[in-house]
C-alpha cells in the first residue's frame, strides 16, 4: 500500500508544479477517450480518466477491410496503445495488460469471449451498432485495462432499411423496421462461408482445421414518451472447430449469449441484464479422449446518473461459474467433484468534472466494491482516480492520470491460441482479488485546424495478485492435474512509450502509430515476459477516395512474442525430456504484415447503395511463426527446435454490399 501511495503522490506532486505560475486565456481541449462511430457520423470525445490517442474518423468503413469486414476490434487494435495480435492470439491487450483485464462489452454489458477463431472477426456485426467507444482505463468497471464498449442505436427506425453483404468469407445483414410512430426493432445475422470456401486453407502444423461461426443480435426500442426509452437486446454466438488426425483429435464449441433490458430516462440509465459463455472442448491423444468443459454467467443491475459535472454509478452481479475440470474418458482417472461457484459483486462510482482557473480541466473519482466469495469471505477495495489535463499554446495539451482499480474475476487456462479455451475464476480460495496501481503521462499537438495531430504518452501499471496457469494434457492424462496445482501467484508490471501522428481530413488519412514497451509478471521469484509482451510495434494505416474508389492499406511490423526454449534433451526411457532455463527466454520471428483492400461504389440512386469490395489478406505471403516444437531427426539420431508456421498466405476476398 506504500507504494500504491508513492506513485500517486508523485504524479499529484508534479501535476501541481507543472500547474503552478502558468495562465491561459484559451479554452482547454479536453483529451478524452474515442467515441468511433461505425456510420461515420459521429465524433464524441468523454471521460478524460479513460484518456487514449485521439484520432478523428470519417468513417470505420474507410479502414482497410480484413477479409471483406470492416471488424471494429481490428480496427481499434492498429492504436498505438493497443497490441495488434496475431492469428493466434484471440486475446484484447491494451497497454501490455492481460486480454481478461479489459472490458469488451456491449451497452456496458460484458461479453465473455468476443473474438472468433484467431482473432479475425469479433463477435459484432458493425452495421447493428452505433458506436464504439475505446479506453485504455476501465474507469468505474472492475477491470485492470481498458474498455472496449459496443453501443446499440440511440432511438427507434423512423423507416424500413437493410445494410447487408455477401462475399467468400462470410454473408452478414441487418434490417430496421419502424413498429408505429414510438417503436421499431433490429435484427442481425452473421454467418461465416469459411467451411465452405477456404476448408482447407486454415491449416497449423500440416493439420487442417474444420471451422465455422455465427452472429445473430436483435434489438427493440420503444419511446413511450419525449423523455423516456425502453431497448430490449439479444445476442446470441456460435462457434464450431474441429480437427482429426492420426495422433491428435480436437473437437471445441462455444456460445455466447446476451440478454438486457434498459430504460433511459432524462439522465437517468438503468439496465437489468443476463450473459455468459459456454465452452466444451474435447481432445483425443495417446488413445484417451478429455473433456474440458467450463461456464460462466452473470446476472446483474446497472444504473447511472449523471447532472453538470457529477457522474453516479452502481453495478450490482452475481456469478455463477464453472471453472474447466477435466474428464477422461474409460480411463479410470477421477479428478474429484466439479466444482461450482456462486460470488456477488458490488460497486458504487462517483466522479466530477470541473475547471480551475481557465486552462485547466480535472476529472476526480472514487469507487467502493464489496465482493463475496463463493466461500462467504467479504473483500472490500476502493478505486480513488484523478486526471488533469493542463490546456498550451499552440494547440497543445498535456495531461496526467493515476489511480487504483480492483478485478474479481480471472480467466487462466491452458492457452489461448485463437480459440478461447481458457476458463473463468472468481477472486476466493484459489486467488485473492487482483489490483493495480497506474500512472500516466500524455502530450498532444495538433495543426492545420486539426487536421494533423501528433500525440505521445508514457504509462506505467503495476499489477498485484495475477495468475499464471502451468497444467497441461500430460496431467490431465496421468491423473496428476489439480486446479490449485496448475496455478501460480505473483505480481506484473507494465511500461511503455505510445506515438502516433495521424491525418484526419482531406482524400488522404490514415496515420503511423509506434509502440514500445515492456510486459513483465514475477512468479516465484523469477521475472519474465508476459506470453503476449512486444518490445516494439509499428502500425501504418492509410485510405485514399477518389471518385467511386476507396482504397486502403493497413501494415503491421512487430517483434516475436516470447517463448520458452529449452537448453539441452536428454532421453528417459521413451520419454524425451527437455531441460530450461527460464520461462519465456527466447523470442520468436517479428510480425510482419500488409493487407490492401479497394472498394467501388455504385451510383446511388434514392436510398440505395451498393458496390463491391475487394480484399487482400497478407499480401507479402508471409508465412507467420506461431510457436516452436521439439522434432527428432531420425537418421542423425538427434533434436532440434523446429518453427512451426501458420498454414494460411494470401487470402482474397470479393463481397458485395448493399444498403438501403
Amino acid at each position: 500500500m506504500k507504494r500504491i501511495l508513492h506513485i500517486l503522490l508523485c504524479v499529484l506532486c508534479l501535476a501541481a508544479s507543472a500547474l503552478s505560475g502558468y495562465a491561459q486565456t484559451e479554452p482547454p481541449l479536453q483529451l478524452d477517450s474515442i467515441v468511433v462511430s461505425t456510420t461515420g457520423k459521429e465524433i464524441l470525445l468523454k471521460d478524460p480518466l479513460g484518456h487514449a490517442a485521439r484520432v478523428n474518423l470519417d468513417q470505420i468503413e474507410a479502414f482497410p477491410s480484413l477479409l471483406g469486414n470492416a471488424d471494429p476490434l481490428r480496427f481499434a487494435q492498429m492504436l498505438p496503445s493497443m497490441q495488434s495480435t496475431s492469428e493466434l492470439d484471440a486475446g484484447i491487450h491494451i497497454q501490455g495488460c492481460e486480454h481478461q483485464h479489459n472490458l469488451i462489452a456491449l451497452d456496458g454489458i460484458p461479453i465473455y469471449g468476443a473474438t472468433h477463431l484467431m482473432g479475425l472477426f469479433s463477435v459484432f456485426n458493425p452495421s447493428h451498432f452505433k458506436s464504439m467507444t475505446y479506453s485504455t482505463a476501465a474507469v468505474g468497471e472492475n477491470r485492470l485495462g481498458g474498455i472496449l464498449d459496443m453501443q446499440t442505436q440511440v432511438s427507434a427506425p423512423r423507416e424500413w432499411g437493410v445494410d447487408a453483404s455477401l462475399g467468400l468469407i462470410s454473408v452478414q445483414g441487418t434490417a430496421k423496421a419502424p413498429l408505429g410512430k414510438k417503436a421499431g426493432v433490429l435484427l442481425s445475422a452473421r454467418r461465416s462461408l469459411l467451411d465452405l470456401f477456404f476448408g482447407n486453407a486454415i491449416q497449423l502444423d500440416k493439420i487442417t482445421m474444420g471451422y465455422r461461426f455465427s452472429d445473430y443480435n436483435g434489438t427493440f426500442i420503444w419511446h413511450p414518451t419525449s423523455r423516456d426509452k425502453v431497448s430490449l437486446d439479444f445476442y446470441y454466438g456460435g462457434d464450431r472447430l474441429h480437427s482429426s488426425t492420426n495422433e491428435l483429435g480436437l473437437d471445441l464449441h462455444w456460445n455466447n449469449l446476451l440478454g438486457s433490458l434498459k430504460w433511459t430516462r432524462g439522465a437517468f440509465r438503468q439496465s437489468l441484464y443476463y450473459t455468459g459463455c459456454v465452452l466444451d472442448l474435447s481432445l483425443d491423444e495417446q488413445g484417451k479422449r478429455v473433456l474440458l468443459p467450463s461456464r460462466i454467467g452473470t446476472a446483474g443491475y446497472k444504473a447511472f446518473w449523471e447532472k453538470g459535472g457529477l457522474q453516479l454509478k452502481a453495478d450490482i452481479a452475481m456469478h455463477h461459474i464453472r471453472p474447466q475440470t477435466p474428464a477422461v474418458v474409460d480411463s479410470g482417472i477421477d479428478f474429484g467433484t466439479d466444482e461450482n461457484f456462486h460470488a456477488w459483486e458490488n460497486g458504487i462510482s462517483a466522479s466530477w468534472n470541473g475547471h480551475l482557473g481557465y486552462h485547466f480541466h480535472y476529472t476526480a473519482g472514487l469507487g467502493a466494491q464489496w465482493y463475496l466469495s463463493p466461500e462467504g469471505k467479504s473483500h472490500f477495495g476502493l478505486s480513488p482516480q484523478l486526471a488533469g489535463t493542463w490546456s498550451l499554446p499552440g494547440e497543445r495539451t498535456l495531461q496526467l492520470r493515476s489511480g487504483i482499480r480492483h478485478q474479481y474475476l480471472f480467466q487462466t487456462g491452458l492457452s489461448n491460441i485463437g480459440f478461447p479455451s481458457e476458463f473463468w475464476l472468481p477472486a476466493g480460495k484459489y486467488s485473492k482479488p487482483q489490483w493495480t496501481a497506474e500512472a500516466l503521462l500524455s502530450y498532444e499537438k495538433s495543426w492545420m485546424k486539426g487536421q494533423w495531430s501528433f500525440s505521445a504518452e508514457l504509462y506505467y501499471r503495476h499489477l498485484g495478485n495475477q495468475l499464471d496457469y502451468t497444467g497441461g494434457v500430460m496431467e490431465f492424462l496421468d491423473g496428476s492435474y489439480t486446479l490449485d496445482g496448475a496455478l501460480q501467484r505473483g505480481s506484473g508490471r507494465n511500461y511503455g512509450l505510445n506515438l502516433m501522428l495521424s491525418k484526419t481530413a482531406g482524400k488522404f488519412t490514415g496515420w503511423v502509430a509506434f509502440a514500445a514497451g515492456r510486459s513483465l509478471r514475477t512468479f516465484d521469484g523469477e521475472t519474465r515476459p508476459s506470453d503476449h509482451e512486444r518490445l516494439v510495434e509499428l502500425n501504418v494505416v492509410a485510405s485514399y477516395r477518389v471518385g467511386p474508389w476507396d482504397f486502403g492499406g493497413s501494415f503491421i511490423c512487430a517483434g516475436g512474442t516470447p517463448f520458452s526454449e529449452p537448453q539441452e534433451y536428454y532421453m528417459v526411457g521413451s520419454q524425451l525430456v527437455a531441460v530450461f532455463n527460464g520461462q519465456n527466454n527466447g523470442r520468436l520471428e517479428p510480425y510482419v504484415r500488409l493487407d490492401l483492400s479497394t472498394r467501388f461504389h455504385f451510383r446511388s440512386r434514392g436510398r440505395l447503395q451498393h458496390g463491391l469490395n475487394l480484399s487482400v489478406y497478407n499480401v507479402l505471403a508471409r508465412k507467420q511463426e506461431m510457436y516452436r516444437t521439439i522434432e527428432c531427426r531420425r537418421r542423425l539420431v538427434q533434436w532440434n527446435y523446429k518453427s512451426m508456421y501458420l498454414g494460411i498466405s494470401i487470402i482474397p476476398s470479393l463481397s458485395y454490399y448493399l444498403k438501403f
